[in-house]
């Protein structure tokens, strides 16, 4: 295995096993579950939005440790940003993981799941998080017209 790959599987391993912002966001005024039936991984973020910020996410759930891993470092990515970074950040990883080319200097630990378009049926398990919040977005975006 190169290098590059062991510290790849170290830092989503080390996600998986100390999550960041894992548990229910008290001030949250957007959440959303989702399950992949695949699997069998079940996401459930929380997001507190104010005005065109991302104030604060956190995430619970059960799953393996990719759907894991990559919801810790959504919340690491997301805090803090304007709705529209967000969108392309969260767009800017599903071209990652996809094996499309991206500007993985923006991506910060998740460009750990870089080749994870080489493993199809795991893509959906590292998605999971960010199609939560992808939605958790458009909910925001049709509750504030």
């Amino acid at each position: 295995m190169s290098d590059i790959r062991q510290l790849y599987q170290r830092i989503i391993v080390d996600h998986a096993n100390h999550p960041h912002h894992h548990g229910e966001l008290q001030s949250a005024n957007f959440t959303k579950t989702y399950h992949n039936p695949d699997c069998g991984d079940t996401i459930t973020v929380f997001a507190t939005i104010v005005d065109d910020e991302i104030v604060d996410i956190s995430f619970t759930g059960n799953g393996c440790i990719i759907s894991q891993a990559s919801a810790s470092m959504l919340t690491d990515l997301l805090i803090g940003q304007p709705i529209d970074v967000a969108d392309d950040t969260i767009r800017n990883f599903q071209h990652l993981i996809m094996g499309q080319p991206v500007n993985d200097s923006e991506l910060g630990d998740s460009v750990a799941f870089s080749t994870l378009s080489e493993f199809p049926t795991r893509v959906r398990c590292g998605a999971l998080a960010w199609h939560t919040m992808a939605e958790i977005l458009n909910d925001w975006r049709t509750a504030n017209g």
